[in-house]
Order: C-alpha cells, then structure tokens, then sequence
C-alpha cells in the first residue's frame, strides 16, 4: 500500500466508525473524515481507507503521454513555486497529488478520481479555434475553481470540452455555434465566428484603447468592453460582437418589472441601473419606465447580502427625497447619486452601496445559518456566579474584586478591569465579558462563518504577531487563526493619532504611514495621504517593556503620534539606541522620558502568555514557551544558544529545548 512508505509510523485501520476522531481530516485527499479510515496512533495522521490503497502510478485519461506517479505532497517547480492542479487550477499545499515529472504536469485526488464519476468513453472533437482535438466531459469536479470558456467567457459549467495541457476549455453548447449569423444590430453584413478578437483601427476600438493602453483588439459595440473569448465579426465594417451577448435582443430584468429591448445603435449615456456611463455601446431600454441600461446591468440581483452589513440590501433605480443630504458608499466611501442605480438598506435608512461596489461578490456572504447556529454560547451556567467554559477544565468563579488586579485576561490578554472569572485550582482568568462571547461569529473580510477556539500559542495572520489566547478559526478553509483582539476591529473607525475616519479598502494597498509595511489597506475616508496596515492597528495603546518576561519600567508607555516633545537631537530609542522618525509612531513615558519604537517596546511576541504549555508535532511531550536573552538554554535541534523565544519540555526527565524559528 502506498502509505507505508509516506509516514514514519504505523497505521492502524478504524473500523469501528464510533471510534472516529471528531473534525479529523484526511493527509491524503484534504477531506473531513467519515469513513473507514487509517490512523496513527503517535501523531495527528489520518488517511481514508481508499487515499490509502490509491496506486502508486496511474494512467489518467487526462495526461496520456505519461503515467502519473502518486507523491505524498504537493510538487514544486525548480524556483520553489508549487504546481497547480491541471485540471481544476487549484493551488493546494497539502495532500497528497499525481505527479508527471517530464512535463510538469499535477492532477489532486479529486480531479484525479474523476474517471469514477464521468458517463461516456471520453469522445474527443477537433474544434476550428483549437489545435488540439478536445476531451469530451460530462460531468466535471472543477466546482468553484476560476476557470471560464474560451468562447463564452462564463464559468464552465454542465458538459464541457477542453484539452488540460493548455487550460482551454468550451461549453459544448459554444462548440455548437453557428459560423456565420445575421444580426438585428448589424444589417449590412453578416457575422462571421471568430476564437480570438480581431485587431482593429476602428474609431470606436481606438478610443477604449487609448483609455486602456494595455488592452489590444476589437471592442464589442455592445459593451464597449475588449472580449478574451470568441466573437461574432464583419471585417470590412470592423464590427464585433461579444458571444455572450449574440442572442439577447429582448431581456427579462431580474430587477425590473418590464422586459428591456436592445437598442440597435451604438451611443453614449448615463446607465439608469448603475450612474456610470456607457461610452459609445448599444443599450438595453424600457419605454414603459423611459430606463436606458447597460447589458450587464439588465441581470444585477433584486438583492445582495453584505458580510459586512447585518440586513440584505435592494437594487433601486431612483431614490426620491425632500430631505438634501449627501449619501456615502459603504464600500470605496464616496458619493452616491440616488438619482441613478444603487444598493439601499431598508432598514437602515443611510446604507447606501454602489452598484458597481456592490458587484464584487468577494465581499457577499453566501453562507446562511441558522439563529441556534449565531446564538451558541461558549459556556455553560453551573449555578449563581459559576460557569464551565470549553477553553478550561475546571469550573471558573465570578469575582468583581478588580482593585490591584494586576492579572491579565487569558481569553484576550488584556488587563483585568472589569468583572472577571477566575479558577480557584490555578491561575486562569476571563473577563465576564470574553467570557460570555458567542461560540461563532461572522467576519467582514472572512468568507466562511468561525469558530471561537482556545490555542496556547498561534499565529494571527491579521497582524503578524504570535499570540496566545481566544482565536477565530475555520477547519474547512484552512486558513490562519485570526486572534481575538484582530477580529473586533471593524472595517469604518477613527483611529487614534488621526484626525479623519479609516475605512478597509480591500482593492488598494500602499506603504503603511507609520511602519512603511508595504501592505496598508487602511486608508482615510478624507483621501489623505495617510494609510494604516493591520499590524500598526493591532498596536495597543498602552505597553510594557518586559526583559525576559519582568516589567523594565515601573509606568506603562503610552503609544504617542507626534513628537513635538523632543528636540532634534533627542530623537532615539532608549531600547535598541538606534534613530526614531519623528512622523512615526513610538511608545513614550513621560514621567521618565523613556522613548522606543514600537517593536521594540512590544517584541515579536507581546500577545504569547509565559508558560503557555502546547502540545507540538516536533515532540511527544508538550513544550512550555519560554524567553531567555542570556543564552543558558541551547537548542537541540541546531544545537546554538537559545537568545530569544523557545520551548522547553514539561517532563522534568526530558531536556527537549528547540527554538521557536526551529
């Protein structure tokens, strides 16, 4: 079998599906574990019984120059950049893949088992836009990848041809197209089809290319826009038209009671469904209503659910009001002309979103749950002022005794200011407060739905920092635990040391004003220069400078933004004694004029709890997380003194001491 050689342990064969290890998911194919399955019993190794007799070469119809050799991970190429699957485009980090060396090519396990759900003998067709004869596909597991036809520039979808080895692919309804057409919009000639755009002199491409120089060929006189699929086109008149819009002369609006009828001539005006303007295409017109519309904007959704906005907002043509008062998009922050198309929340009457912002479905949220779902409390009531939370084993106490507390909460590592819970058996605390927060949340810039989970020590992917504490994850997607403190902060605030509101602009990014991170997505409702990234605002606003995990300073600094208090030549960090910008952020003590950058006040690791005890792949016994500066501790692992952060094993017996880079 193939994983006797892909993992160091033996594995045992769970039949007994009660013995199932909950969320546990497959090495092999990535996918959640709920049949027989093979697992190690040393580390968190599971395999299904099917990833684990899969053969270790394979010859696939969809590379049939070479067999394709079964690897226990990923592929990457001689520049370290790993391989995408070739079949659905999809770049994965783990699992297991079927590899061809000589030509570079990667199916995953899904799209390499997908002979098992497709109909047919694989009937092939030599298609006049491709060189290639093509794979006939009825049924494809490419669900959710970014790949589009070649004709139709649409997801493909239902039964398709495509030939791998190039990544092109059609409908098999677009292979079906007729060569030569007669069109309502174009009388004089026939429309011939052609697979790629034409390059054209005409003065209605010429004026879009020079608005967009890198873009070349033929424009569709329907959309103004340069099609990459295939079009319907008359050469001696240089007239094109996209595929997609060929046989739509009359349309059913999905956000318009009457249907909409393409006007048969190329003219300039001001869409009524979204306010900007379409420049020398053919538009789509109600006379009932007198609407003049682009193509694209006869289908826009009646409504959108935002994950950032509570209600669903709806499509209006026009807003009439008495009141005069200036309307802000949600998403880019500027003006919205109510006299035109725009997304308008009912239930809050100054929500406002552009069409075109709204548009993006990067930002809609697709995933519905249930009210029992959202409501899920992380603890349970044991009886008056005692609870049992899933972050700890024993019960935990309430207490209002918060003068000279000087305990930190080990949910979000704040201080203890309000009323908490604590552990009578050891020293464990939550505020009341962190205490009581729902078991999942939604997020603005997160997709899918998290959990609220528990981890010793982790990495926030959202500032960078390594934590300890309450973290938002999500199993299914895989991605970085978000900390607790990062997931609070909302995507529209006043930040302090700015005198404009901030606002996620999740298409832009620069230098961040205040670190020069090159990612700063943060930028100033007032189109200021300023832009913050996610680190600079995960700043605390206060700090202690710990050596060695003791207070260095008897007073907390203050995070400060403008130094008007030092002179010139003062302008250091009393840390590292190197120089300070005086238009950057720095921490500050007045009382004894002690200054420092800010990473230098805090360290690479502000957010991680002394002590914190994880149990770790690179050890069978849990490992404590430690500092040492002074070297005492030396690394078995590279075998050099340990400077900065390390683990120590928890067994006494045990001298196990690794770095945290190690």
């Amino acid at each position: 079998m193939f994983h006797e050689g892909c993992h160091p342990h033996p594995l045992l064969l769970v039949e007994d599906k009660s013995d199932q290890v909950r969320e546990a998911y497959c090495s092999g194919c990535r996918e959640l574990i709920q049949d027989l399955s093979y697992r190690c019993a040393n580390c968190k190794f599971f395999l299904h019984k099917t990833c684990a007799e899969l053969p270790r070469e394979l010859d696939h119809p969809f590379h049939p120059q070479h067999p394709l050799v079964l690897y226990d991970k990923p592929r990457y190429d001689s520049v370290g950049v790993l391989f995408k699957c070739n079949s659905c485009r999809k770049q994965k980090g783990e699992g297991f893949v079927y590899h061809c060396s000589a030509c570079e090519f990667d199916l995953d396990i899904q799209c390499a088992l997908l002979p098992k759900l497709i109909t047919g003998n694989f009937p092939k067709l030599q298609h006049f836009s491709h060189q290639d004869s093509l794979l006939f596909i009825e049924k494809h597991y490419i669900e959710g990848a970014d790949q589009s036809c070649s004709a139709c520039e649409d997801p493909i979808s239902g039964p398709i041809y495509c030939c791998f080895d190039c990544e092109f692919y059609l409908h098999k309804k677009c292979t079906e197209l007729p060569l030569v057409i007669n069109h309502p919009s174009h009388r004089k000639h026939s429309l011939t089809l052609k697979p790629t755009p034409p390059s054209s002199h005409s003065k209605h491409s010429l004026s879009l290319q020079a608005n967009y120089p890198h873009e070349k060929g033929c424009s569709c006189h329907l959309c103004s826009k340069l099609p990459k699929g295939f079009v319907y086109y008359c050469s001696p008149c240089e007239f094109s038209i996209r595929i997609k819009y060929t046989f739509s002369h009359l349309f059913e609006a999905k956000t318009h009671e009457h249907p909409f009828t393409l006007l048969p001539r190329p003219m300039s005006f001001i869409c009524d469904a979204c306010g900007t303007c379409g420049e020398y295409c053919m538009p789509y017109i109600c006379t009932i209503r007198n609407l003049v519309v682009h193509k694209d904007c006869i289908s826009l959704p009646q409504t959108i659910k935002l994950r950032k906005h509570e209600h669903s907002i709806f499509h209006i043509y026009f807003l009439k009001e008495n009141e005069v008062r200036k309307r802000i998009c949600r998403i880019c922050r500027k003006e919205v002309n109510v006299e035109y198309g725009s997304y308008h929340c009912l239930d809050c009457d100054d929500y406002f979103v552009h069409v075109n912002c709204a548009r993006d479905k990067t930002l809609w949220d697709d995933e519905i749950l249930e009210t029992e779902e959202l409501n899920q409390k992380s603890s349970e009531t044991l009886g008056e002022g005692e609870i049992k939370h899933f972050s700890h084993d024993h019960k935990l106490l309430l207490s209002d005794e918060i003068e000279n507390c000087e305990y930190y909460c080990d949910g979000c590592r704040r201080s203890i200011s309000t009323a908490f819970y604590h552990c009578a058996e050891c020293n464990y605390f939550l505020h009341k407060c962190c205490a009581e927060l729902p078991r999942k949340k939604k997020h603005w810039n997160v997709k899918k739905t998290r959990t609220l989970n528990f981890e010793p020590i982790f990495w926030c992917y959202f500032c960078g920092f390594y934590c300890s504490g309450f973290c938002y994850v999500n199993n299914d997607d895989r991605l970085p635990s978000i900390c607790f403190r990062c997931f609070e902060i909302p995507d529209y605030f006043t930040a302090h040391g700015h005198e404009h509101p901030l606002f996620f602009d999740h298409k832009f990014t620069r230098e961040c004003s205040i670190c020069n991170e090159k990612y700063g997505r943060f930028r100033c409702e007032d189109n200021c220069e300023f832009v913050l990234c996610r680190r600079c605002i995960a700043l605390p606003e206060t700090a202690w400078y710990k050596h060695n995990g003791y207070k260095h300073d008897e007073h907390p600094l203050a995070l400060t933004y403008d130094d008007d208090v030092h002179d010139l030549y003062q302008r250091f960090c009393d840390i590292c004694e190197e120089s300070r910008d005086p238009q950057k952020w720095f921490y500050y003590c007045a009382t004894c004029d002690f200054s420092c950058h800010p990473l230098c006040a805090l360290g690479n690791y502000p957010n991680v709890k002394l002590g914190s005890a994880a149990q770790l792949a690179i050890h069978e016994h849990p490992l404590t997380f430690m500092k040492d500066n002074l070297g005492y501790h030396k690394c078995s692992k590279c075998g050099k003194s340990c400077k900065d952060a390390f683990y120590k094993c928890v067994e006494s017996e045990c001298k196990y001491v690794v770095h945290h880079l190690c």
